[in-house]
């Protein structure tokens, strides 16, 4: 698998605005997508193998009470729901060989694009800052395993976090800034050896804890908080569903085409992501509930963090090796999930400025910003702010589904798609009906926070979010459609034109 297609120049047969256009965004050549069904499978195998996910599968243990089993339901019920539509809206990347900040002109106009691709960006590098700064807590356990007196570094604090920390996440942070600016071919072949490395670190912990713990019998019968199989089903098997997908791949969902776009057929991405995402994030997330419920069971205390349990354990030699895996594993997977997006996103907003390096390293910068140390200290807002995320995808992802699956029928001009005054102008390069639908949906949910009585718009916003931009969307288009007697020139049905059209011009 591969990111390392670099074109140098824009084809001479592409007549795009200089506006819209730079060799970032413009579709991949034919010969150029090369990448087969185990290139995703094994993707996906690395991808879900993260930091981030443990925690997750720790907060439902910890925060919400769950048992083993509970815990498991949940991420394994949203892992099924992302998967399959990761793999449906995969088709535009592998059909028309564009990125999401490209694809997303059809519905929002050329210029309306940038507002959901900036707030997709802007979620995504969001999620960057929170696993670099897990990552950056194993940087932290290897120096305070192999530096005298590290600990003690710690005891002053500095923009809110113990200085060592502080010291350790900015030297995390300029490795990623160092492994982008070789290039995305060398992060392909990081990824290809770094991805694993969780699931070592893992396996050893495992074994680890099962044998303090004396066995799998008692933690796997861990009562949960929940009296009845009801009870666990309405107040948290749905809403942490929401949640999961919320704080999983609901970003992914949208800017998928960003990798697919190197697939060799449609097919070869599909099944890719059906095979290797689901097989790959049951045997992860079992591993992980079981560590933290054995972890529990020994330590007299529930940790989240692999970092904090590789801590614990007391094991020079584990702690070393586990924290040097743990820190490479999240690079390899936090730039392909966070970074990739929000370097396409600035390179359509400004394509004169940026390209995909220049947007890459602003992201990983501005991350930093985010200060994901503060709010990483309490679940519940964490949790809160994976909600807000939720509420501000949903909307985007169900508009941009409606408009392509229903409304195109699955079939773009992606020509047009690069001129200003092309197909896709709408009101001086705006879609009046997108923003107003992402508007309304995006605000509907938020009432939900405030108000009592329909706190479950806000409980469930990455459904809801979803449901209301894909039905408020269609009933505008068609509403319109009906008003006017006939069909608007921006939303007829053309024929398609990608990138295996434009390599025979």
């Amino acid at each position: 698998m591969a990111f390392d297609y670099k074109p140098t120049e824009i084809p001479n047969y592409f007549h795009g605005d200089s506006n819209l256009t730079n060799s970032d965004l413009i579709p991949v050549p034919v010969e150029n997508r090369t990448w087969t069904w185990w290139s995703f499978s094994a993707l996906w195998m690395g991808m879900v193998h993260n930091v981030f996910n443990f925690t997750w599968i720790g907060g439902l243990m910890s925060v919400m009470g769950m048992s083993v089993w509970e815990a498991l339901s949940v991420a394994i019920a949203g892992n099924i729901i992302m998967t399959i539509l990761i793999g449906l809206n995969g088709r535009v990347g592998s059909r028309h060989g564009i990125p999401f900040a490209v694809w997303s002109r059809s519905a929002f106009g050329v210029f309306g694009a940038n507002i959901p691709a900036v707030t997709r960006g802007f979620v995504a590098i969001g999620w960057f800052s929170v696993q670099s700064y897990l990552g950056s807590t194993a940087i932290n356990v290897l120096f305070e395993v192999t530096i005298p007196y590290w600990k003690e570094v710690g005891s002053t604090s500095l923009l809110g976090a113990p200085t060592n920390l502080m010291i350790a996440m900015i030297i995390y942070w300029m490795i990623n800034i160092f492994v982008v600016k070789k290039g995305m071919d060398a992060v392909r072949r990081f990824e290809n050896w770094a991805g694993p490395m969780v699931f070592i670190v893992l396996a050893f912990l495992l074994v680890w804890v099962i044998k303090g713990a004396g066995g799998l019998g008692p933690i796997l019968h861990t009562p949960s908080k929940f009296k009845n199989m009801n009870e666990f089903i309405l107040v948290s098997f749905i809403p942490m569903i929401a949640l999961y997908i919320s704080g999983s791949w609901a970003t992914m969902v949208l800017n998928i085409s960003d990798i697919t776009r190197f697939a060799r057929s449609n097919k070869e991405q599909f099944w890719g992501t059906m095979i290797g995402m689901p097989l790959a994030s049951f045997v992860f997330y079992f591993m992980s509930a079981v560590i933290v419920s054995c972890g529990a069971a020994i330590f007299g205390k529930t940790l989240w963090n692999p970092a904090d349990i590789l801590l614990e354990i007391n094991n020079p030699i584990l702690s070393i090796c586990g924290a040097i895996l743990l820190a490479i594993a999240t690079i390899s997977v936090n730039i392909p999930a966070n970074i990739v997006s929000p370097a396409y996103d600035l390179a359509n907003l400004l394509p004169r400025v940026f390209n995909f390096k220049r947007g890459a390293i602003f992201s990983i910068i501005l991350s930093f910003m985010f200060m994901p140390w503060i709010f990483m200290k309490n679940p519940e807002a964490f949790y809160g702010i994976i909600n807000n995320a939720g509420a501000l995808i949903g909307p985007a992802t169900g508009i941009i589904m409606a408009d392509f699956f229903i409304i195109r029928k699955q079939k773009l001009d992606v020509l047009e798609m690069f001129k200003v005054n092309g197909a896709y102008r709408y009101v001086k390069g705006f879609s009046p009906i997108a923003l107003g639908v992402l508007f309304l949906s995006t605000v509907t949910i938020f009432v939900g926070e405030f108000v009592p009585h329909v706190e479950w718009l806000y409980k469930y916003a990455w459904f809801v979010g979803l449901a209301l931009g894909f039905v408020f969307y269609l009933a505008a288009v068609y509403g319109v459609i009906k008003l006017k007697g006939k069909i608007p020139p921006e939303y007829e049905e053309r024929g398609t034109i990608g990138a295996e059209n434009l390599d025979n011009k």
